[in-house]
């Protein structure tokens, strides 16, 4: 545009210096959301593994509770065959330690199932104590 003689105009440099801080400005916004994407894929990862660990960790438990009324069984039994002699009181003493062993592998199971669910509770932001 002219205008008595003289001609405005603006600058192509500070056009060309936009442009390329836009540019930056897109490629961050760019990276911080693969950032965010990758993330949320560790975050989702971590609460899938810790999610199958409480499964695992709750058929152990349901596979010592089975223990546990077995050796109960046995123990009832081998107190039994003490009384009418027809066993030694070794093996009511052994059958009653199996019991007393299975007892403390679910009590370890126990406190490492709580574990679990407070890792996958504060993973996926729930109040610690939700079941």
């Amino acid at each position: 545009m002219t205008m008595s003689g003289t001609q405005i105009t603006q600058p192509l440099t500070s056009l060309l210096k936009i442009k390329r801080a836009n540019d930056i400005a897109q490629a961050e916004v760019k990276a911080s959301r693969e950032k965010a994407r990758l993330t949320g894929n560790d975050v989702a990862l971590a609460v899938h593994e810790i999610y199958y660990r409480v499964l695992i960790a709750q058929a152990h438990r349901s596979a010592t509770e089975a223990r546990i009324r077995a050796s109960q069984d046995l123990e009832s039994e081998r107190i039994e065959q003490v009384k009418f002699g027809s066993s030694l009181e070794q093996e009511s003493i052994e059958s009653r330690a199996q019991l007393l062993q299975a007892k403390q592998e679910l009590l370890t199971t126990d406190l490492q199932l709580d574990d679990l669910k407070l890792k996958l509770n504060d993973l996926m932001g729930l109040p610690l104590t939700t079941v």
